[in-house]
């Protein structure tokens, strides 16, 4: 279930850093291209693909200073793994909707 904060924007941990600005900017215009790409590869069953972009997405969070974006990376790379679908779709899910609340 999702808490009160669940639609407040989410920022990088780096937002006030200028000199890492334009890169966090970057990488925010290009959250709407890999959330279509994600919903496409669940819509179509291919595990493989979505396992291989939730690995990026953990590493790119993580380095671009959204760790709660990382974390469910991470949980839905697991699901991926373990291929179970009920919860690849649940993860996705959580994923998506907090990719939707990121901001520069």
């Amino acid at each position: 279930m999702l808490d009160a904060l669940a639609n407040t924007p989410v920022r990088s941990a780096y937002c006030d850093d200028e000199d890492f600005l334009e890169l966090i900017e970057m990488f925010v215009d290009g959250i709407e291209e890999k959330k279509q790409l994600l919903s496409q590869a669940v819509s179509t069953e291919q595990i493989t693909p979505l396992q291989t972009m939730a690995h990026q997405l953990k590493g790119a969070g993580a380095g671009y200073g959204f760790d709660e974006l990382s974390e469910l990376a991470s949980h839905l790379e697991e699901a991926c793994k373990s291929e179970d679908r009920v919860e690849i779709a649940h993860q996705k899910e959580l994923l998506l909707h907090h990719m939707n609340r990121i901001v520069v």
